[in-house]
């Protein structure tokens, strides 16, 4: 489960408004890039695929997402949100194996985030290089604090999280959900 980084530019935040992202997760090419009108096609396939637990996990429900939904999810308004995808070329042609995004909710700075991976590419150490991808965008889109849900009994997302400087707490009222927020002031470390 190797993960390379094999380019970046020297300065990220001279690119407007986010720069690219190459790894290699275990030894095949994966792109971060931000998500676009055009990525639907990939969009809809990438939420078919998902198996139902960790659909399930994303939205917290067995429902499927729209058709608007998922239009909406890759035609999004930058000045109020962002998403990264991570993709990959898998039978020849680009896939979408991951999507991390956040929606500003309020005048504060506060953005509420969320974030999948297919099941195929999950446990490979993408969803560190996402999330910090996200939060990177997200700062310099100027949001303040990133807050997200996750069910209590995601593990693997709660480590992550935790490594990658996020608080988690148990969400008022519920046994299940576990509320996740980063202050964006403070620049994210990921500790082993």
């Amino acid at each position: 489960m190797a993960l390379q980084l094999l380019s970046l530019p020297a300065d990220p935040a001279a690119t407007t408004p986010w720069h690219d992202l190459h790894l290699l997760v275990d030894g095949m090419p994966v792109h971060l890039r931000l998500i676009e009108p055009g990525d639907l096609e990939r969009e809809i396939e990438f939420v078919a695929g998902l198996s139902p637990r960790t659909g399930y996990q994303r939205l917290m429900s067995a429902r499927k997402p729209t058709l608007a939904e998922l239009q909406r999810w890759t035609a999004i308004d930058r000045e109020h949100e962002g998403a990264v995808v991570a993709t990959a070329i898998v039978d020849d042609r680009e896939q979408q194996i991951a999507v991390a995004r956040y929606v500003i909710d309020g005048p504060d700075g506060q953005a509420d985030f969320a974030m999948v991976i297919t099941d195929a590419w999950q446990g490979k150490g993408l969803g560190a290089h996402l999330l910090l991808a996200l939060v990177d965008l997200a700062r310099l889109s100027g949001v303040r604090r990133l807050v997200g849900t996750t069910l209590s009994e995601n593990r693997k997302m709660l480590n992550l999280a935790r490594r990658l400087g996020f608080r988690p707490r148990r969400q008022a009222g519920s046994a299940i959900i576990t509320e996740l927020t980063m202050d964006l002031n403070a620049a994210p470390e990921l500790v082993h």
